[in-house]
């Protein structure tokens, strides 16, 4: 069974897992809601006579998961701000995990006669039957964050590629900031999700650059059980290895926790530090002890990824837009500003997709000094 438990750094009482994904998950989203309701607002047409009402089936993979949590409650708060959902339709499924489930549930959306249908974070490599139906189906198709597949007319997403070489460089510095000239290191990798996989291919390749890193662990995650599984790899190799580990490499943020977790235990947080991505209010609010283990992260806009698909179908289902005028390109980018601990974590309350890149920290420095 899955470890549902997580000690609090400051070693008060432990909260349940469940209870912290879900609530702080739902409840970032709710910090930002005046903002996004702000931008919504802005879409004054989305109000208009000619926006038809639009039947929308939106598909979670798993709702268990943050990203699903944030990306859908930004949705909501899109859908409000704008005044339609008081016209729309709009019904929530939840694969829960389930590649088959997924399938189902996109067929029924189809059955259903949708307007439109958005998949949150699906594997849907997984799902080529449905897909096919899709295409005969001629029902307008977004996707968050699931790969872009056809017949998707956007898949919305932040680049994999270059968040990996952010948190994994980052690493990579910090541990010759460090003064170390030979390093040790510890990787959690996870296969089941396009981003994911990226990452650790992006990771491969920066170590092919840097001889003097040697893994002496890496452990393959799938999401059922990630937490546990992850915590008792960990374990094992703090045991075996001790003061020999200088860093632990995770795919996203909740596997990151449970290492960090793991860190604490073993009193290592001195000697050992995490990088994780996702930017996920948890973690943050971890984060912003100075002695927390987790040290960086990549913090991934998914609320504004909800607002965002939300506008994309109303522009183009409720409003007739021609799909190639909103979407040039079929993947949507949003940026992800790498977030080091002590340098730029947003303030307590401030929504995670305000936070502000290292970028601008520099060029802000450097503009002053020009002016002089």
């Amino acid at each position: 069974m899955q470890n549902d438990s997580m000690s609090r750094p400051d070693g008060g009482p432990a909260t349940s897992r469940r209870s912290l994904l879900q609530g702080v998950g739902l409840g970032a989203a709710v910090l930002g809601a005046a903002k996004i309701a702000e931008l919504a607002g802005a879409s004054a047409p989305a109000r208009a006579a000619d926006v038809k009402p639009v039947k929308l089936a939106v598909i979670a993979q798993q709702m268990s998961a943050q990203s699903d949590q944030r990306a859908w409650a930004g949705f909501q708060t899109w859908l409000k701000g704008s005044g339609l959902d008081k016209t729309w339709q709009v019904t929530q499924t939840d694969a829960k995990g389930d590649p088959g489930a997924l399938v189902s549930q996109i067929e029924d959306a189809i059955t259903g006669k949708s307007d439109a249908i958005m998949v949150l974070f699906g594997t849907l490599t997984a799902a080529h039957s449905a897909l096919l139906d899709l295409d005969r189906s001629k029902i307008p198709f977004f996707s968050l964050d699931s790969g872009w597949q056809a017949p998707a007319i956007a898949d919305i997403t932040s680049n994999n590629w270059v968040m990996g070489g952010q948190f994994g460089q980052f690493m990579v510095d910090k541990l010759l900031g460090d003064g170390k000239t030979k390093a040790n290191i510890l990787t959690i990798t996870a296969n089941f999700h396009h981003g994911t996989r990226k990452r650790g291919k992006v990771l491969k390749e920066i170590l092919t650059e840097n001889e003097w890193i040697t893994v002496k662990g890496d452990r393959v995650i799938q999401y059922q059980g990630f937490f546990e599984t992850t915590q008792n790899a960990v374990n094992d190799w703090l045991t075996r290895y001790g003061e020999q580990i200088d860093a632990i490499w995770c795919p996203w943020d909740e596997p990151a926790m449970a290492a960090a977790e793991v860190v604490q235990a073993h009193k290592l947080q001195d000697k050992v530090f995490v990088v994780g991505c996702d930017g996920h209010p948890t973690a943050l609010e971890r984060m912003r002890s100075p002695n927390y283990p987790l040290v960086a992260t990549c913090a991934q806009a998914f609320e504004l990824w909800g607002a965002y698909g939300g506008w994309m179908v109303n522009e183009i289902v409720g409003r007739g837009r021609p799909a190639k005028e909103i979407v040039p390109v079929p993947t949507v980018e949003f940026p992800a500003p790498l977030l080091v601990r002590g340098a730029n974590i947003p303030p307590a309350g401030e929504p995670t997709y305000n936070a502000t890149d290292l970028y601008y920290v520099y060029r802000d420095r450097a503009v002053a000094g020009m002016k002089g």
